[in-house]
């Protein structure tokens, strides 16, 4: 990202990050409402994600959202497929269409599938915002901006973050087809680490079957023993991916990194079993895309510029710091699996 770029996202982050704040501080111990939100009719917005139930990341991000209906007078309705299916999700998209609502929210992990649908949505007047992925195509499907992050630009953190550890061939683990977000990341890491003369191997695994993905990582270690990074790209490819480093015992002989904070990977961070997690806040994701759907409707005004929450790297050095920050969402996070 150029450095104007990077000054353009600080700013639309900090814009955002403000009216989060004053949304939060604004409310007195009477439970009034927020200073900055409008006394009037109750917006509806629909929130329409791809994110499965049982990922606490999705937790968290429907807990943001429905904090910001709380505090700026939103009826919020939240759907998702009850596993990744861009097409069922497209359907969901179609249907809360119908029911008129004054705003949507939406994710788009699948633009030639989910696009269309949101065109249609767009075209006919209604204001959309697109949150956690779909950096790239918000505009070509007509949303008025993105909340999130931008997932090439994290995988290249990664990869800076590896290749500064002495790692130079690695592998990046995708656990969710059809999601460009990982993808993208994948990208990124490939992208840094070649142009720090290292390679990187992309393997697909099936996350929903969390014992497969991990025999699936072990059998490519065991293939390429040159390999000395392993990158997951979410909370379930560390849940395999650690699993895997831990039943080779390759713990500190393989640096390990991942995307999406949990309990687990925050341990890992802290004994020193992982390098990083690259974090997105995922509670500021919904809070902030809800905010900013009902201040358009409301207004007439929306950011200029996308809402950049991450990346943002987790290490030894502030794991212990940001920890309260997640237990303090009361959204309990993957406790078990590896590492131990």
């Amino acid at each position: 990202m150029r450095p104007r770029k990077l000054v353009a996202a600080a700013a639309a982050v900090a814009l955002g990050l403000s009216w989060a704040l004053a949304a939060c501080s604004s409310q007195g111990t009477s439970g009034g409402t927020p200073a900055n939100s409008a006394v009037g009719a109750r917006i509806a917005v629909a929130m329409v994600t791809h994110g499965q139930a049982f990922d606490p990341f999705w937790g968290l991000v429907k807990k943001g959202a429905q904090q910001a209906a709380d505090d700026f007078n939103v009826a919020l309705s939240y759907q998702s497929p009850s596993t990744t299916s861009p097409q069922a999700q497209a359907a969901l998209i179609t249907q809360a269409a119908a029911k008129k609502p004054n705003a949507m929210v939406v994710t788009i992990p699948d633009a030639p599938v989910l696009a269309p649908p949101i065109r249609q949505v767009t075209s006919s007047g209604t204001p959309v915002v697109v949150v956690n992925v779909g950096d790239r195509v918000y505009k070509q499907a007509g949303a008025l901006t993105f909340v999130g992050q931008p997932d090439f630009t994290a995988g290249q953190e990664a990869g800076r973050a590896m290749a500064a550890a002495g790692v130079r061939h690695a592998l990046c683990v995708i656990h969710e087809a059809q999601n460009t977000a990982l993808t993208d990341r994948c990208a990124g890491f490939s992208r840094q680490l070649t142009a720090s003369g290292g390679s990187v191997q992309v393997l697909h695994v099936n996350g929903a079957q969390l014992h497969q993905a991990q025999s699936a990582i072990e059998q490519a270690l065991k293939r390429n023993p040159g390999i000395n990074g392993v990158l997951a790209t979410g909370i379930i490819g560390f849940q395999a991916a650690g699993g895997a480093l831990h039943t080779l015992n390759d713990f500190g002989k393989v640096k390990f990194g991942t995307f999406d904070v949990s309990s687990a990977d925050l341990t890992a961070v802290q004994n020193g079993q992982a390098l990083f997690v690259v974090d997105q806040q995922p509670f500021l994701q919904g809070y902030l895309a809800v905010q900013v759907a009902a201040f358009d409707v409301r207004y007439g005004q929306h950011p200029f510029q996308p809402i950049y929450t991450g990346p943002s790297l987790v290490t030894k050095a502030n794991a212990a710091k940001v920890a309260p920050l997640y237990k303090n969402t009361g959204i309990p996070l993957f406790g078990g699996g590896y590492p131990q």
